[in-house]
């Protein structure tokens, strides 16, 4: 895997992955979660439960997994979230396996 840097973050060139919020501020970071917060499918996803909507937990495939909630595998919706067609993201089932970024080993910048 080659990572090279592009105007939004890190490429990874052997896979056309593009994490858009690789080296950037919080601010700026805010901004794009903000951004695709509205995109967001997984309050639809049948693994997404109540102790999920409590917290208002959404965007796994950028924020990473549930930090505090506890829940069982039943069935995945991500490979059709817009969210992750836009940031051109390949995983799934990130409330439970972390982020994109945390499932390729990309280390945080």
């Amino acid at each position: 895997m080659y990572l090279t840097q592009n105007k939004g973050g890190c490429m990874d060139t052997s896979a056309g992955f593009s994490y858009t919020l690789g080296p950037m501020d919080d601010t700026k970071r805010a901004g794009i979660v903000a951004e695709q917060k509205d995109r967001c499918v997984c309050i639809r996803c049948p693994t997404y439960n109540e102790c999920m909507q409590e917290k208002s937990e959404l965007l796994y495939c950028i924020i990473g997994r549930s930090p505090t909630c506890a829940f069982e595998k039943k069935g995945c919706i991500c490979p059709m979230c817009p969210v992750k067609v836009t940031l051109g993201l390949t995983k799934a089932y990130y409330c439970i396996k972390g982020s994109e970024q945390e499932q390729r080993g990309i280390p945080a910048l």
